[in-house]
């Protein structure tokens, strides 16, 4: 049907700044997509802030990929989590670190040392 995955930013480093909602995606769920498209964002996504951060990862995603669908934003609950094609990314910004939870059971880091903004 896609290439669906769903997104969430966090801060292991702050606490009380929890995820704003995840962010979906519909043909832009690979591991490969999902690094690129946080890279491209990193510069302007406020490290210490996972508001900030979220927002400006949508509107980077939502300024690469064409057309009016393809990218949504859903609650934060577990109904969301890990329910399509390329499961769940977990993008940390306090360590640079992007998580991937797929259905193979396990958790695994596939990028790391990003560096976002700071300021």
């Amino acid at each position: 049907m896609g290439n669906r995955a769903t997104l969430e930013v966090i801060s292991s480093n702050y606490t009380g700044n929890t995820t704003p909602c995840y962010i979906y995606l519909h043909w832009q769920g690979s591991p490969e997509t999902v690094i690129e498209l946080v890279k491209g964002a990193a510069p302007n996504m406020r490290k210490a802030d996972v508001s900030y951060a979220t927002a400006r990862l949508i509107a980077h995603i939502c300024s690469n990929v064409d057309g009016g669908l393809s990218v949504g934003v859903s609650p934060p609950t577990r109904e969301w989590k890990n329910v399509f094609d390329n499961g769940h990314y977990v993008i940390d910004i306090s360590n640079g670190h992007i998580t991937h939870n797929n259905d193979n059971g396990y958790d695994e880091v596939i990028a790391k040392a990003i560096k976002f903004g700071d300021f």
